[in-house]
């Protein structure tokens, strides 16, 4: 008889034995060690725990518990930190096998005018600007047909909100290599527009 424990792993609920608890605990600290220098820490690790569930979802055929089998199987989708032996290789896209995401729409809440449905298609079908989809919604709205099929596909398809989700949304390999790019990424974004908005600001005052 094994003991068993409930978690919170990701905001969702789940039951897993104690080999099992034990191996996914110390697979998510050796993660949580790996990028303790970087400011997104915290994302990072909740990201990748918001995976680790929709993997888990995704296999509990035949058992709602958590086995040890189980959580091997899904260290071998995301890998683990010493799969890269430095910081720079650890952000290097091998060719190795990975997790690739079925490509999924969702509409894009990095790149919108109103609710991202036309960057999401964009993204969606491997288009380079959005531009284009944009150009058709507003003929459609001249020409009379409408905005009916935009407030729908608003209405329909969800916002890309995880990292995981985003990363579908382009069809990506999602492990947590490109997890923590990913996130490490959007970080410098937000950073570099701060200072801009500074710089701006700062010249506007002079």
């Amino acid at each position: 008889m094994k003991k068993v424990e409930n978690i919170n792993l990701g905001g969702k609920k789940f039951t897993i034995d104690q080999d099992a608890y034990d191996e996914l605990d110390s697979y998510l600290h050796s993660i949580e060690k790996k990028f303790s220098a970087s400011s997104g820490v915290d994302d990072i690790v909740y990201d990748i725990e918001t995976r680790l569930a929709e993997l888990f979802e995704e296999n509990q055929l035949g058992s709602s518990i958590i086995t040890l089998e189980k959580v091997q199987k899904v260290k071998a989708i995301m890998g683990t930190p010493s799969d890269f032996s430095s910081h720079d290789e650890f952000y290097m896209h091998s060719d190795s096998e990975g997790n690739y995401a079925q490509k999924r729409l969702f509409r894009d809440p990095d790149d919108k005018v109103v609710a991202g449905v036309a960057s999401g298609l964009t993204a969606y079908f491997g288009l380079g600007s959005p531009l284009l989809f944009r150009a058709l919604f507003v003929a459609m709205a001249i020409t009379g047909v409408g905005m009916l099929p935009y407030f729908l596909l608003w209405l329909f398809v969800p916002v890309a909100k995880t990292t995981s989700d985003k990363l579908s949304m382009y069809g990506e390999k999602i492990n947590i290599e490109t997890i923590a790019h990913s996130v490490e990424e959007s970080l410098t974004d937000i950073k570099d527009t701060l200072e801009d908005l500074g710089k701006n600001l700062k010249n506007k005052m002079g």
